[in-house]
């Protein structure tokens, strides 16, 4: 009895290991401070915020990405590095990864999206055929009868003759599969306006645009997290692409059209920040043809990118891709779980990370967290409703105002926050812990506004409204409210108000239950306002 329950807790042991090992976004990290913080904890104070546009801008073949500038006192404060990325019809983002975690926001347009998760099975089959190899063929064929001889020696005559005339159906078959095979593939899926997507660290993915307008996302970086082993910096490692050379290469041809005053190309190109180089164009050429064997010398050239010119949005019209709708994708996992398990059961990564869903829109009214018919929304994104923020510690919110409606002030208990603006315009306010404004301005469309954690806001649409996309760094990121049906003022007794604002309990009893609506306020009307609305109505 002892020796078994010495192997059980032993069996477990390495199981719980195993997990960790394959896990490194697992919760438990979350327990371990963020990288760099201590480093970076003096630059958080702020004395002034700013609303600002992307300072750099990089041109590929078929794009653009515009890099904000991360320099800056809330920026630095925050951690953040925000890109967007403006991809033109048949466009195609390379594959890459970071070596921090980032959550993207679609703001424009539709495409398919590509996530390659390292350990995960290979789940989805595109009709695309194409022909092996003669040479790999004649080797496979070889193996099989090799197989098929060895199990004919250990069976009678008549069981050798059925075998054999099986095995010569069963090889047939397989040539015939393998001569036009279906290519093979991690998860695809559709992704529109509205869409938030979550990236791990080292996670690979890619996106292409195969609709009729440009594909606009914004994608925020955490730098400070614990993914980010590095430094307070952010990397983008792509696997394919132009070479260092070939960028040099570029570079050079850039500075020698400024010198000849093409002042077109100076505005379009500047630092390639986070635009590095292909990582396979590092290696050696005899290394490469040793790895990826049956190719030959150009496609191993063109592996590396010696000669790319093209950036890394390229041109992929042709690209055709078989995407599974919405219902087609729960299908999808079903099927692999019953692939890999017969009865559901698969190991623990894939249980925990290779199902996970990898977006979600927040751009639906009928999903809304809070509504005001006459003020507006607020769309939440959160590890509730996206497990696989839960990693990587980040969420979003999506905030739509009406003409002159109001939201806050609130601030955020346990996150820094970005403000994006995707529509309209209005003004926003911003106090620090010197109960000083730190920002009073109008934003506009294209604009990002870092409020750092514990800063209050409040927002104001101008006349054809406003709204905007706040991405957070946590996962389950926390507002409080100081006016309105679930704020702090509601929750503290008259007494203590009249007190401590030095008025009357009546003037607190107003100032305390003065708004019932949550967060979303309907804009001030006049008398002559009310009335107006009301025969409007009528």
């Amino acid at each position: 009895m002892s020796t078994k329950l010495i192997l059980s807790f032993s069996l477990c042991l390495m199981v719980l290991s195993c997990s960790a090992q394959l896990l490194p976004w697992q919760k438990g990290q979350r327990s371990r401070p963020h990288h760099g913080h201590q480093q970076f904890q003096h630059q958080c104070d702020v004395q002034r915020l700013t609303a600002s546009e992307p300072s750099r801008r990089v041109r590929s073949e078929a794009g653009v990405t515009e890099i904000w500038d991360n320099d800056t006192p809330e920026f630095r404060c925050a951690g953040f590095v925000a890109v967007r990325v403006v991809i033109q019809p048949g466009g195609l983002l390379l594959p890459s990864y970071s070596n921090a975690p980032y959550i993207t926001f679609v703001e424009q347009g539709r495409g398919v999206q590509g996530v390659v998760v390292p350990g995960c099975p290979e789940t989805f089959q595109s009709e695309s055929e194409f022909e092996y190899p003669q040479s790999q063929r004649d080797q496979r064929s070889r193996q099989s009868e090799s197989e098929e001889s060895s199990r004919g020696d250990q069976r009678t005559r008549q069981s050798e003759s059925e075998e054999f005339s099986r095995g010569d159906q069963h090889s047939r078959q397989s040539e015939s599969e393998e001569s036009s095979h279906g290519d093979q593939h991690q998860k695809i899926f559709r992704i529109r306006d509205g869409d938030v997507i979550p990236s791990p660290a080292g996670v690979v993915q890619w996106t292409h645009n195969d609709g009729d307008n440009d594909l606009i996302s914004i994608t925020l970086y955490d730098a400070n997290s614990f993914q980010n082993q590095l430094d307070g910096n952010v990397r983008n490692f792509f696997l394919a692409g132009q070479s260092k050379q070939s960028r040099e290469d570029r570079r050079s041809q850039r500075q020698t059209r400024e010198e000849g005053g093409d002042r077109q190309s100076r505005e379009s190109d500047d630092d390639e920040a986070l635009l590095e180089a292909n990582i396979l164009s590092g290696f050696q050429d005899e290394i490469l043809q040793e790895i990826f064997r049956n190719v030959d010398q150009e496609t191993i050239s063109k592996l590396r990118g010696e000669t790319d010119q093209r950036g890394f949005i390229v041109q992929a019209r042709d690209l055709k891709l078989r995407v599974p709708e919405e219902y087609e994708e729960e299908l999808q996992r079903e099927r692999g779980d019953r692939k890999r398990g017969g009865s559901g059961r698969s190991n623990g990564l894939e249980q925990a990370f290779c199902n996970l869903k990898f977006k979600q829109n927040v751009n639906r009214p009928s999903r809304a967290d809070v509504f005001n018919p006459r003020a507006g929304r607020i769309n939440t994104v959160n590890s509730n409703n996206l497990p696989i923020l839960e990693f990587i510690q980040l969420s979003a919110q999506h905030v739509v105002l009406y003409k002159n409606a109001i939201l806050g002030p609130r601030w955020n208990l346990n996150a820094h926050s970005a403000l994006y603006v995707t529509r309209g315009e209005g003004r926003v306010q911003v106090v620090g812990d010197e109960g000083r404004s730190v920002f009073d301005d109008n934003v506009q469309r294209g604009q990002i506004l870092v409020v750092p954690q514990g800063f209050a806001v409040v927002l104001k649409a101008g006349n054809e409204g406003l709204e905007w996309v706040e991405l957070k760094n946590d996962d389950n990121a926390i507002t409080s409210p100081i006016a309105g049906k679930t704020s702090v003022l509601r929750a503290i007794p008259v007494e203590v108000l009249a007190n401590s604002y030095d008025i009357s309990t009546k003037e607190a009893f107003r100032l305390k239950n003065g708004r019932q609506e949550v967060e979303v306020f309907r804009p001030f009307q006049s008398r002559d306002e009310k009335e107006r609305e009301r025969y409007s109505i009528v």
